[in-house]
């Protein structure tokens, strides 16, 4: 079974006819939709025809656009040297600087749509009543614009500033490496090779990986600390130019979650650090420690050795009968992406360490990328991006502005999938593979949990500081080191985290995604929440969650949450979701 993805699907190569046609297209057709908005947003006109013009101009820009930038950036991931993806990804963004420029303007023109003409054209009109959740979010979104010449200014400072720094974050990430020193040979890997050594049964390998990763990211910390203070500098900045009261405010807004949903969690998740630390104290016990667990080990794997690696036939079989005892439907999407090789799992030098699945809804596929070496966290990760790309497929025959859902119910998708694959695992597995996979999930749970609410503690304080100007590499490694305690509390031993953890975590780095972490500690409870209610529901459950997804992109996060009859404002809530999580902790606190 071949490990690597097949692209042809979306185009056969850059040079081909069917990239050219398409590539002269979208070009043609971003200075139509500029044109257009430069003519025809009058406010005599009628609102209804020109809510419609835009809708189906835009989309079909959007179509061609976002097949072309996503192949571009598929090539990129697999290949980060890859120019030509480079190139074009460039191309792309500084041609979209119109198309987006026309948005802008449509979005100040609706700005200027009083409520009662909106509801009217809305009712009188089937193609934009598909399209309401869209036009009423952009009319709320509009307070927050520049006039059409400071959108336009932002667009083209970005293209060369926030974006060609994560740019330069990526490539030097993904082609970094460095000697490791093992039984007195070395060898030179790259920083994904020594990420995925700290699953490594030998604890001799997970110190020099951990000690290997320091020294990496210590020699790249220069870069990396410009990288991040252009970044979060030209963020903060943009964002108060447009009237948000923080960049936290903006991801709030994007998300489409309310302050007191994050707030609640939050205040979950404080309570139940304990909770964690006992989990690594244990953890730190089974492993031979008489104190806390260092740093190095909270991914090693503890209790009883496993059988052996598992290969990528196995997990694929895993995950189709894991999926399909869910429903048939997902299992038969999960045989289909195998089948049709949408997964590029390859370990490789030049590729990204990061799990990532790019939907490209003109051609109704996904594209997932993943390192691949046979571990059971391996098959998670397969599971999780699946999962990505099947909520995405539950969108099938939408268009392209009614496909965007916000990242906490996308994760969502991917960590209820994941339970989905343990649960079947630990329930068939030998004694010894469940308790490897219990202790797995844990510590999975304890990534999204506490490592993600260190970056989260991390990145607040981060934008604090920001604000008085650039932060000197020490001043990060404090930051960052102050984020692990809060956190990690005593659990683990201070002195084995190394301070560059920032320069690991490329979501520091995305442009316009700040604060990737809390929405991944929302999509890993709310999914414990429905996979409880999955198990006391049976079948009952799974229609009600296909309409779930399926209505993710066109509800806010509480109204999406209601279809599951959840409140997302109830501490309680969150409180029994990690209840979940207690439960398998205590379990584990059995071993010996």
């Amino acid at each position: 079974m071949q490990l690597t993805w097949d692209l042809s699907s979306i185009y056969p190569g850059f040079q081909s006819e069917s990239f050219r046609q398409d590539r002269r297209l979208v070009e043609t057709m971003a200075g139509k939709l500029a044109a257009w908005a430069a003519s025809q947003l009058l406010d005599r006109q009628v609102a209804s025809e020109v809510m419609e013009q835009f809708l189906k101009q835009y989309n079909a820009y959007k179509s061609i656009y976002l097949r072309l930038f996503s192949y571009a950036e598929l090539i990129f991931s697999a290949d980060s040297g890859n120019a030509e993806a480079i190139n074009l990804m460039d191309e792309l963004e500084e041609l979209s600087i119109g198309a987006e420029e026309a948005r802008v303007s449509f979005s100040k023109w609706l700005a200027r749509v009083s409520s009662e003409d909106l509801e009217a054209s809305l009712g009188g009109n089937a193609y934009l009543a598909e399209h309401s959740f869209y036009l009423r979010e952009l009319q709320a979104k509009s307070q927050h614009l520049l006039s059409a010449e400071g959108e336009a200014v932002i667009a083209r400072m970005q293209a060369n500033g926030s974006k060609a720094w994560e740019r330069l974050y990526m490539r030097t990430l993904s082609t970094l490496r460095t000697e490791l020193e093992l039984d007195e040979k070395s060898r030179s890997v790259s920083l994904a090779e020594l990420r995925n050594l700290a699953y490594d049964a030998d604890a001799a390998v997970r110190k020099a990986a951990a000690a290997a990763e320091g020294e990496a990211c210590r020699s790249v910390a220069a870069l990396s600390a410009a990288c991040i203070n252009a970044v979060s500098g030209e963020a903060a900045a943009v964002y108060e130019l447009r009237g948000y009261t923080s960049p936290l405010h903006k991801v709030l807004e994007a998300s489409r979650m309310d302050e007191a949903t994050l707030e609640v969690m939050l205040q979950a998740i404080r309570e139940s650090l304990p909770v964690f630390h006992r989990y690594y104290k244990k953890k730190a016990e089974l492993l031979g420690y008489s104190g806390a667990l260092p740093f190095y080990d909270v991914f090693a794997p503890a209790g009883r050795e496993s059988s052996g690696v598992i290969t990528y036939e196995q997990a694929q079989a895993m995950i189709v009968s894991g999926f399909s005892s869910f429903s048939p439907e997902l299992g038969a999407f999960a045989q289909k992406v195998f089948a049709q090789r949408w997964i590029d799992a390859e370990p490789r030098s030049g590729k990204g360490s990061f799990g990532m699945c790019v939907d490209i809804f003109p051609v109704g596929e996904s594209r997932m990328i993943t390192s691949f070496h046979g571990n059971y966290i391996d098959v998670s990760v397969l599971a999780h991006e699946i999962g990505h790309a099947y909520h995405s497929s539950r969108l099938a025959g939408q268009s392209m502005v009614n496909t965007d859902y916000p990242v906490p119910v996308a994760e969502t998708a991917s960590i209820f999938c994941e339970s989905l694959i343990s649960g079947e695992l630990l329930q068939s597995a030998p004694a010894a593979e469940a308790e490897a996979i219990l202790e797995r999930n844990l510590a999975d749970a304890g990534y999204y949990i506490i490592d993600f609410y260190a970056r989260y503690c991390f990145e607040s304080r981060l934008y604090e500081r920001r604000q008085s100007g650039n932060l000197s590499v020490d001043e990060l490694n404090g930051l960052m080191l102050e984020s692990m305690e809060a956190a990690y509390g005593e659990s683990i031993l201070p002195e084995s985290i190394h301070p560059y953890q920032w320069i690991s975590k490329a979501g520091y780095y995305m442009a316009g995604n700040e604060f990737l972490n809390f929405p991944y500690s929302f999509g890993l409870l709310f999914s414990k929440g429905l996979y409880a209610q999955y198990k006391k529901q049976g079948q009952a459950f799974v229609s009600r969650y296909e309409q779930f997804l399926s209505a993710s992109s066109t509800r806010n996060i509480a109204g999406a949450a209601r279809l599951m009859d959840i409140d997302v404002h109830s501490l309680a809530f969150w409180q029994d979701a990690i209840q979940v999580i207690a439960g398998d902790v205590e379990k584990f606190m059995e071993a010996e």
